[in-house]
Parts: C-alpha cells; sequence; structure tokens
C-alpha cells in the first residue's frame, strides 16, 4: 500500500489546500497521472502520483487545508485494503497522547527539581538571585516573582524596600486612568493563512532583518510618453503585445542593474553574492495579496519579449496558476503604484535580494526648460537597498543611470 502525502512544494510551505480531486476512489491510477490541485502559499499546483495502482482511500476532501507530509489518501492493488479513517485517525491520537504524555513528565520532573530546591530555602542556581530573608517573606505574601525585580542592596541582594517599590509599582500599573471604554464592534476576524501568512512573515523578516536605506529619484518622462504613442501601434500589430510604460520601466531597471551589478546581489549568512543574471521580479497584486514573478534575463530582452512576458505572467498571477520556477530566483524587484496615483512610497526589500525599485504615477507639472516654463511630465522612482552591501552612493548611481533612460528612452529601443 502506498500513500499519498500533501508535497512540500516550497521552502515556506506548511500546509496546503486541495482544491480538487482529478480521482475519485477506485479509479485506477498510472504512474504521473494528476491526482490533484492544491493551492500553497504561493500558487496553486497540480499533484502527480509517483506510483501505479488502484485509488483505494481519501482521507483529505476538496476544501480541507492538509499540513506537508500528512497522508491524503492511499494507493494500492486491487485486493489490498486501505487503512480506514478512522485507523489513521486513532493512530495520529495515540502518537499525540503520547508526545504529550512526554511533554507533561518532562514538565512535572522540572516542577518537582524547582519545588525540592524552594524547600530547601535556597535558590536556582541559574537564577543566582541574592535575596533577605524578610524581603523574601513579604515577596511571597504580595505573590510577587523575585525574577522581575533588581535588588538594590549589595552585590544585588533584594530588600524589604525593593519589594515594597514593587508592589507600590504594581498596584499603580493595575489602576486605570480612564473608566472601561466600550469595545469596538469586529466586522471579521481570522487567522492570516495561505499567501497572507507567508508575505507577513517575509516582510516581518525583511524588515527585521534588513536594514533599509531609500533613495528617491525624479525623471522627466516626457520623451518616454512621446516615444510608446509612437510605438504603441506597431507594437501592436506586428507583435501582438500592448506596450506599457511598465515594460520600458523593466528594461531601464534591468540595463541599469548591467551597468552597476552590486546592486544586482543578495546577502545571505554573510556571504556576499552579485550575480551575473538578471532576472527582475515584477511585483503583481492578486487576489489575496501579492505575488512577484521573474522575468529572466531581462537585460538581453527587446521591448516586445517583455511586453509579451509581463502579460503572460499577470495572467497565470490573476488566475492562480504560475509554477514554482517563475516565481523562484529573481535578482532584483519593481513594484508599481502608478495605476492607484500613488506617488511615491517606500517599499520593503524582497529577500534575499539586495534592492527594489518602487515606482510612482507619471503626473504633470510645470517646469522650467530653457528659460521657459512649460507643462512636462514626471514620474518618481524609490529605490529601497541593502545598506550592508549597498551604499548610499553606488544605489544614487543606479538611480541616476536609471533616470538617464527614462529621460533619453529611445536607448532603450537601439
Amino acid at each position: 500500500m502506498h500513500e499519498v502525502i500533501m508535497p512540500k512544494l516550497g521552502l515556506t510551505m506548511e500546509s496546503g489546500k486541495i482544491e480538487k480531486w482529478h480521482k475519485k476512489e477506485g479509479d485506477k491510477v498510472e504512474k504521473g497521472d494528476i491526482l490533484f490541485e492544491v493551492m500553497t502559499d504561493k500558487v496553486s499546483l497540480e499533484v502527480e502520483s509517483y506510483n501505479s495502482g488502484i485509488l483505494k482511500k481519501i482521507l483529505r476532501n476538496e476544501g480541507e487545508e492538509v499540513p506537508v507530509t500528512e497522508v491524503v489518501a492511499y494507493i494500492g492493488e486491487k485486493d489490498e485494503e486501505a487503512p480506514s479513517a478512522e485507523g489513521v485517525l486513532s493512530r495520529k491520537k495515540t502518537e499525540r497522547t503520547e508526545e504529550k504524555g512526554k511533554e507533561e513528565k518532562e514538565k512535572a520532573e522540572v516542577m518537582k527539581k524547582r519545588s525540592s530546591i524552594k524547600e530547601s530555602g535556597q535558590e536556582e542556581d541559574t537564577e543566582r538571585i541574592i535575596i533577605s530573608p524578610l524581603a523574601k517573606k513579604l515577596a511571597i505574601e504580595n505573590n510577587i516573582d523575585i525574577s522581575n525585580i533588581r535588588g538594590s542592596g549589595p552585590r544585588g541582594r533584594i530588600v524589604k524596600e525593593d519589594i515594597l517599590s514593587f508592589a507600590k509599582l504594581r498596584q499603580k500599573a493595575e489602576t486605570p486612568i480612564y473608566p472601561a471604554a466600550k469595545e469596538a464592534k469586529i466586522k471579521s476576524s481570522s487567522k492570516l493563512a495561505g499567501i497572507r501568512k507567508v508575505i507577513a512573515q517575509r516582510i516581518s523578516l525583511s524588515k527585521s532583518t534588513i536594514p533599509h536605506i531609500i533613495l528617491n529619484a525624479k525623471a522627466d518622462a516626457t520623451n518616454l510618453i512621446d516615444l510608446r504613442e509612437k510605438l504603441k501601434d506597431t507594437m501592436a500589430k506586428k507583435y501582438g503585445v500592448k506596450i506599457t510604460y511598465t515594460d520600458f520601466i523593466l528594461k531601464a531597471a534591468a540595463l541599469s542593474l548591467r551597468e552597476y551589478p552590486g546592486v544586482n546581489s543578495s546577502f545571505v549568512d554573510d556571504e556576499f553574492t552579485v550575480y551575473e543574471d538578471i532576472n527582475v521580479g515584477l511585483a503583481i497584486s492578486i487576489e489575496n495579496g501579492l505575488i512577484v514573478p521573474t522575468i529572466f534575463g531581462t537585460d538581453k530582452l527587446e521591448l516586445p519579449d517583455i511586453a509579451r512576458k509581463r502579460m503572460e505572467l499577470v495572467e497565470k498571477a490573476r488566475g492562480t496558476k504560475l509554477s514554482l520556477e517563475e516565481i523562484s530566483n529573481g535578482t532584483f524587484t519593481v513594484t508599481n503604484l502608478g495605476m492607484y496615483g500613488i506617488r511615491s512610497f517606500s517599499p520593503i526589500i524582497n529577500p534575499p535580494q539586495a534592492a527594489i525599485l518602487a515606482v510612482g504615477e507619471i503626473y504633470q507639472e510645470p517646469a522650467v526648460v530653457e528659460l521657459r516654463i512649460e507643462a512636462r511630465w514626471f514620474v518618481e522612482f524609490s529605490l529601497a537597498c541593502d545598506h550592508r552591501i549597498v551604499d548610499g552612493a553606488l544605489g544614487a548611481r543606479y538611480l541616476q543611470k536609471l533616470v538617464e533612460f527614462i529621460e533619453n528612452p529611445i536607448m532603450l529601443v537601439i
């Protein structure tokens, strides 16, 4: 009898939601057949069978969230009998009971040791708390944990005054300054799961472990707008793609990385890595959050190829059909909120990458051009860098080159 388990399809995957079974109990299964579809924390993927036989038993149904490596079904020979669902649950219950019993036994041993130490009138060696007999008596009477008190006596000895002072401060802290307010009504409440949980974990990791430095630059986008207007119809007829400003920016970002490869890097386990390949990820908003598929070799692609790949990735992302390969091995990220009227914002680095480029809306304002005032179009960029490996000067030079490409967009098509 072969077990079918929930596969671990990525380093961050902890569980998967079974979206659809392609086989039902009693069906014949060949090695390589699609058994079921699973929604991971990033994408929806099809799970193949590693064995041939009969699908004898399905343990987890569509819509269920299943931890990785847990058995979801059994495949066996025609005459084999699969374990019952009740038997599997009973086995798991027994394992949990044994594990809980082991934890309680260990806890009881620790408490017994502490009780023995307390009866002998000594403090635990690991805590090394020195306290006077009177202070100790007062602490017991007032239910005060002396490990929270810093003694004012010789060698940090806790004395009577320390206990009384602590008790007074505690009483003051427990006394409400204002009357209790009426609790706010809750519209909805749920634990983070799936991609939202992963986003929260990665953002927390990024902000807590990566020292961000944010650099801002402003580019005149008037020539970019003019060039796109001239090219868009030709590109649509000749290549069947809709060229957007994002495509120009992706190309400019990639070519700027070629000029300053130190930005195209990562820092993991004290190792500074500079990448030769320039794989730019594009942050895409989806129903449950954000996902960053990768455009591989962006610097080597022509604008129509970038546009075609962008359209393909956006469509797959919105349909949760991206493969693991398509969301892996990015070396730099571009995130654009211009379509929402956001002029500038400070992005959070996508670890382990060393930098991320934020793009704002293209807006119009008066500008002085050759001693005269005229209306021009502008776009603002914010570059967040890992300051451990990308210093301000390097980030600034990168932004200078990016602005040069945006203000002279013909350089992106020749």
